[in-house]
């Protein structure tokens, strides 16, 4: 099973792009109108080291004061994101759920050497959640409350991919050898190779043991960064959309937890704690979502081994760490390390 659309493909390739934004934003200010401001900067997306850019996010404005976002992709992906939003938006049948609304794009391309995404400047309309540690209750109910219109009513979404002949398994095998592939390039090494062959294998053993459902077509980044919250009309607008490709069930809810867990920055960490996080969220996901309890299955649990595994070995293992975070990041690594035991020990055995 291939998911179809890895975002991930050009991290070994990647660079800090500076030159390629430069000319790229000079070239949209020269066709399109809309000039940036260095201290406009948004967001840059990296492949697990700060040198490493793949794309970069600035509000712009035209001559009229009209104000977007500009979105640069400096590296060829397999589909564009205006043309993700465009296949979606045909679909979509919610009234709470909505995406951007765009303005130009274009794909990536030799000739440019770039590819861009101009769309409404949401930036100052707040995000599901306002921090990614802690998560307040009511941000968890509310993220419940999006997932459970976004799963209804905008999935199921007709895909433009083929659907996946792999099995489930080699997928998996895949996927651990892809990622693997990024951290034993890394210039980063907070594990060792060996520490990592211990984790793959037991990761492999249990995944063996595992029947799956069948996989289906989503949004594959749906954290509380990735959705914007417009209170007073009560709608969700969906962000991220490069994501899009065919993910296990249960994905949707396994995400924002994984995420929520890499925002802790405590020295002194506690795994009570941690799983404290899990268990939460877990609580919040056990009813109206389906039409059964996902944490009572080992599908819902082996997705976090999943995550706990690619964690320890790249996230975490082999990531960047920067000046004042080390401490942190080493205890949320420790963590992960006895999550994973504590997975394999409890729910999948």
């Amino acid at each position: 099973m291939t998911i179809g659309n890895r975002i991930t493909n050009n991290a070994l390739k990647a660079d800090n792009g500076k030159l390629l934004i430069k000319k790229a934003l000079k070239e949209i200010e020269a066709e399109f109108g809309w000039k940036v401001n260095a201290k406009n900067s948004l967001f840059s997306g990296v492949y697990y080291d700060s040198a490493k850019v793949g794309s970069f996010i600035i509000r712009a404005k035209n001559i009229e004061g009209a104000q977007a976002v500009i979105k640069l992709q400096l590296y060829p992906l397999a589909f564009d994101e205006g043309y993700i939003i465009r296949h979606i938006e045909t679909q979509n049948k919610s009234k709470q759920i909505r995406f951007p609304k765009i303005y130009n794009d274009e794909a990536w391309s030799k000739n440019r050497g770039y590819g861009f995404l101009i769309f409404e400047d949401l930036s100052g309309m707040p995000n599901l959640w306002k921090v990614g540690y802690p998560v307040t209750l009511r941000e968890m109910k509310n993220h419940k409350k999006f997932l459970n219109e976004f799963l209804h009513h905008v999935l199921p979404v007709k895909p433009w991919l083929p659907y996946p002949t792999s099995s489930p398994v080699d997928y998996y095998k895949e996927a651990f050898k892809h990622f693997n592939e990024i951290a034993t390039k890394s210039s980063h090494y907070h594990i060792s190779q060996k520490e990592i062959a211990g984790y793959r294998d037991k990761y492999f053993e249990i995944l063996e043991k595992m029947t799956f459902g069948k996989s289906h077509f989503s949004h594959a980044h749906l954290s509380g960064f990735d959705v914007k919250y417009d209170k007073k009309n009560e709608q969700y607008i969906v962000m991220a959309n490069l994501y899009w490709s065919f993910r296990p069930t249960y994905y949707e809810i396994i995400f924002p937890v994984w995420v929520n867990l890499m925002h802790i920055r405590n020295e002194n960490l506690e795994f009570k704690d941690f799983l404290t996080i899990v268990n939460k969220w877990g609580d919040v996901w056990k009813n109206d979502l389906y039409d059964h309890d996902p944490t009572a299955t080992k599908e819902y649990w082996f997705h976090f081994l999943t995550r706990a595994v690619l964690t320890i070995m790249l996230d975490l293992g082999s990531s960047e760490w920067k000046r004042g975070e080390k401490k942190s990041k080493k205890a949320l690594l420790n963590n992960w390390k006895e999550f994973f035991d504590w997975l394999i020990e409890t729910k999948l055995s």
